[in-house]
Order: structure tokens, then C-alpha cells, then sequence
């Protein structure tokens, strides 16, 4: 072979591959344009479709004049609500969003298509039904909060998918964080047996989604942390399969639930799912979407292929049909959930429902009060729940996150014990795992059958079950070595 031939020969070589390189690339840049096409064409549905809804709602008298006429002008008032809202619905069928993209036929575009003009119909539905959809709590959160008393329902509801969430990024370098020896100190760790358990196993291989108010990672208590890759769906408003946006903690809240499943399985796997700013979308009056902003981000975080999905929220009284579903869906793919139960402040208030920790799937946690002669007991801060299944011991150390200049502490509390049980079914899970042959729900049904047999009723004063502290309080120590 010549040079001049060898040349020839790699000259045409090139050529091919850079014509190769165009051609696959052209798709990636045809789908571009098309879907910031079809984004745009979304826009104009959703703000349609919530004027054609509530022209006609038959509960529209409920709202005043001047709200209709606000929410009929929605794109005016608040543009960025079409973007927030198609985010938070595209989460439950985004794998197949993903394989329809893939594939990149006209017939996977067409039904890739509809399926999103329906999803963008459906979030525009839910945005009207959240006016109407409401219980005793919306009342009473627009009367009691001061903040709420100029704000009229649109407000409120746009102010409930974290439309005014603050996710400015600190200057994280400003600040130096030393590890505080509470960590290991805290009386939690010996009365749930987890020292004991860690001798056994640290929850290697093991997955665990924190759904929060996000995180601060360079606190030195996760400086072993294995993390997953974070997702957020508050302020998460462009494209939904080309968006992100930061996973930043300005409530704390995060931050400190995540820090104690770091300390107590030290070696599982975390990932923040925000749903919350702990600021702006507290207390919602109207639930609907911040129930579908979490479910949204169960779907994520079982799409992700997350063990346990943490939940350190109590109190919401709607029964939503997205959440439930969602619910389900986790646990038919023998996920664990895992919530907190209702404070006794709104069962005196006349709230007696709390979703999702009342649905039959999920765990239920409460708190346990350490009593003056070193026992436990029930603790009446919480409220009495026959949904209840777990109690944990409520002193319990948690992290802030070092830019809010703000010291770790103590948060006795039902948000901070269920991190706690996360943690307990995080080890549980890397000594027994799934075998991969099991049914919907069948392995979630032996896990949680493992960890509420060892549960021990008597270290709470109790000989059974009870609404106070359900099956007992936690024994890691127990299900650990009872189950090797």
C-alpha cells in the first residue's frame, strides 16, 4: 500500500465519519427544536384549559369575583405556573418519556405527543380542582396565619408549589463546621439498639430517598456520605426532560433529616427530593399540588431505584388520589415508605387525618418521651393514631446547614425519628435483600413484618399494640441479630 493511497484511504475515512457524525447529531438537533416547539404549544393549552374549567365549574361561587377573573388571567399574574406544575405530573411516566425520546421514531414523537398535551391538560385540571378541593384546614390556615390575611386564594395556591421559593446558592466557603461529638452521644443511638446493629452491618448497597426541604452537603457529617443524584421540583419550571435546578436548603429541615440517617446508616446511600422550601410552602392552605409535588418525587425517587422513601412530613388531611397512587405504585415495587404521624397540636384542632402516613402501606412514626426514671413512654406531643406502627426514642441530634451560621442541636420530634426507622430498614435490607424473584408488595410486607415483630411494646410501658406507640419502640439491636 502507498502513502499516497494510505492517505487517500484516511482522507475518505474521515470524510465518512464526519458525514456520520452530522447525520447523527441532525435527530438531537430536530428533537431540540421540536420539543422547545411542543413546550410552547403546552403553554398555550394549560392556560386555556384553566379558563375553560373555571368558566364552568359548578363550585366556582365559592371564589370571588376578583379571583376568577385572576385565575382567568393566570399567565399574566403568574407565567411561571405552567412550567412548575407540567414538572411535577411528567415524574410519574418519565421512564417512558425517556424510552420514547430514545427511540426517536415518528411514531414514538407522535405518542410521545399526545401523551404530554394530555399531561398538560391534567396539570391544568389539577391547578383548577386545588380552589375546590378542600377541608376545614384551608379555612383555618387563611384565618390564623398572619402572613396569608392579604393574600386571597390564587395567591395561596401558587405560593403551595414553592413559586416564591428562595434558591439563591451560599457561599458555603464563608463558613467552617466542626463535627460535633452530640453525634455519637445521643441517647437515641443506645436505646434503639443501633450500636449494637452497626456491628453487624453499616447499610452498604442500599439506597434511601430523603423527601425534604433539600441539603447542605458540606456539612462535615456527610464527609463519608455516598450520595445519589439529587432532584428537586420546587422552582424546577422549564422543559421537564431538559431541566434542573438546585437542591439548595434554606429551611434546615433537610439537611438535619438527612444528617441523622448519615449517622445511623452511616454507609446506605442518600438522595434529596425537595418538595418543600420549609419557608414559603409551609402550611399550605390549599394541598392538592403540594401533595402532588410530593407524590411527584415518590415516582422520581422509585423510578430511581431508591430501598426506602423517607417522608418527615405529618398532618396533611386531604386524601389526594395522585398521592395515594404514587403510594401504591412504591410499594408495589416493594419500596418502603416511611412518614410521620400526626401531632397531637392538630388533633385538638380537629384534624384527625394525616396522609400519607394513614395509608396501609406506609409507616407510620411517632416519638417517645424519656421519662425522669430512664424509661419511655408515650409522649403527648404526639397524637394517638390506630395507623400508628413505630415509635422511636425522641432525643435525637440533627445538622443545620453551616451557611445558616446556625448550631446542630437536639429536634426531639416526630420529622427527626423517621430518619431514625429509615435507617433501621437501611441495615435491615443490606443483611436480608430482595432476591429479585418476589411479587408486588411481598418483599415490603416481610421487611416491615421483620422490623414490627422486633418492635418492643414493653420499653414503652406496654403490653401490645397501641395507638400511642404503635407496635412498640424501635429494636435495631433485636432485628439485626434476630434475623442474620
Amino acid at each position: 500500500m502507498t502513502k499516497r493511497y494510505l492517505i487517500h484511504t484516511l482522507t475518505l475515512a474521515l470524510l465518512a465519519g464526519m458525514i456520520l457524525g452530522m447525520l447523527a447529531c441532525k435527530p438531537t438537533v430536530d428533537n431540540k427544536i421540536w420539543l422547545d416547539e411542543l413546550f410552547e404549544k403546552g403553554r398555550g393549552i394549560f392556560y386555556q384549559t384553566i379558563q375553560e374549567k373555571i368558566s364552568v365549574h359548578p363550585e366556582r361561587s365559592c371564589l370571588t369575583e376578583a379571583e376568577i377573573t385572576k385565575i382567568m388571567e393566570l399567565e399574566t399574574h403568574y407565567d411561571r405556573s405552567y412550567g412548575l406544575l407540567v414538572n411535577i405530573f411528567f415524574q410519574k411516566d418519565e421512564p417512558t418519556y425517556r424510552m420514547l425520546l430514545t427511540e426517536g421514531r415518528r411514531k414514538s414523537k407522535v405518542r410521545f405527543t399526545g401523551m404530554y398535551l394530555e399531561l398538560v391538560r391534567f396539570s391544568a385540571n389539577n391547578f383548577v380542582e386545588c380552589f375546590f378541593l378542600i377541608d376545614w384546614t384551608t379555612a383555618y390556615a387563611r384565618e390564623t396565619y398572619d402572613e396569608y390575611k392579604d393574600l386571597d386564594a390564587v395567591d395561596l395556591v401558587v405560593r403551595s408549589i414553592g413559586y416564591h421559593a428562595k434558591l439563591d446558592i451560599p457561599e458555603r466557603e464563608m463558613f467552617v463546621n466542626k463535627l460535633s461529638p452530640e453525634f455519637d452521644k445521643q441517647d437515641t443511638l443506645e436505646a434503639a439498639g443501633f450500636p449494637q446493629a452497626l456491628q453487624f452491618t453499616r447499610g452498604k448497597g442500599v439506597k434511601i430517598a430523603v423527601l425534604d426541604t433539600g441539603i447542605d452537603e458540606s456539612h462535615s457529617i456527610f464527609r463519608n456520605t455516598r450520595w445519589g443524584t439529587h432532584f428537586s421540583l420546587v422552582g424546577r419550571e422549564g422543559p421537564p426532560w431538559d431541566t434542573d435546578i438546585t437542591v439548595i436548603d434554606w429551611g434546615f429541615h433537610g439537611t438535619a433529616i438527612s444528617s441523622i440517617c448519615a449517622r445511623y446508616s452511616p454507609e446506605a446511600q442518600l438522595t434529596m427530593y425537595k418538595f418543600s422550601d420549609g419557608n414559603t410552602q409551609n402550611n399550605p392552605a390549599y394541598l392538592l399540588l403540594m401533595e402532588c409535588m410530593l407524590a411527584g418525587n415518590i415516582y422520581k425517587a422509585v423510578h430511581d431505584g431508591n430501598d426506602i422513601i423517607s417522608i418527615s412530613a405529618s398532618g396533611a388531611s386531604l386524601d389526594a388520589d395522585y398521592l395515594r397512587e404514587a403510594v401504591k405504585y412504591a410499594y408495589e415495587n416493594n419500596r418502603i415508605v416511611i412518614s410521620g404521624n400526626l401531632y397531637s397540636k392538630w388533633f385538638k384542632e380537629g384534624n384527625i387525618l394525616n396522609f400519607p402516613g394513614q395509608y396501609e402501606t406506609v409507616i407510620s412514626v411517632t416519638a417517645a418521651e424519656r421519662k425522669k426514671n430512664g424509661t419511655y413512654g408515650y409522649w403527648d406531643v404526639c397524637a394517638p393514631d390506630e395507623t400508628t406502627s413505630l415509635a422511636v426514642p425522641n432525643e435525637i441530634f440533627g445538622a443545620f446547614p453551616v451557611y445558616m451560621e446556625e448550631n446542630d442541636a437536639y429536634i426531639p420530634s416526630i420529622s427527626a425519628a423517621v430518619p431514625v426507622i429509615a435507617s433501621l430498614f437501611a441495615l435491615t435490607i443490606s443483611i436480608y435483600p430482595p432476591e429479585g424473584t418476589e411479587g408486588p408488595g411481598e418483599y415490603a410486607d416481610t421487611l416491615m413484618k421483620l422490623i414490627l415483630d422486633n418492635a418492643e411494646p414493653e420499653a414503652v410501658g406496654l403490653k401490645g399494640f397501641s395507638p400511642e406507640c404503635g407496635y412498640g419502640l424501635i429494636n435495631a439491636r433485636g432485628t439485626q441479630k434476630n434475623n442474620r
